[in-house]
């Protein structure tokens, strides 16, 4: 037998805006998973490229979400 107890633990569960983006340079597709409205990106491979948003989606069943 064991002395430990066990304490549950909660996660809060923030909803997250999923936003789709394109470059024009590289014609990479980007999501955006975010707590907060995203209302300028940049590509990650070209390095300070404006994206072009494309629009909002309600995201990949199944996917977990990791911060950036």
């Amino acid at each position: 037998m064991s002395d430990l107890t066990s304490i549950p633990t909660r996660t809060i569960q923030v909803p997250l805006d999923a936003t789709l983006w394109y470059c024009t340079r590289c014609n990479a597709v980007i999501s955006i998973h975010s707590a907060h409205a995203v209302a300028e990106a940049f590509c990650p491979a070209c390095l300070q490229v404006p994206l072009e948003f494309c629009g909002t989606f309600g995201g990949i069943p199944g996917v977990q979400v990791g911060n950036a």
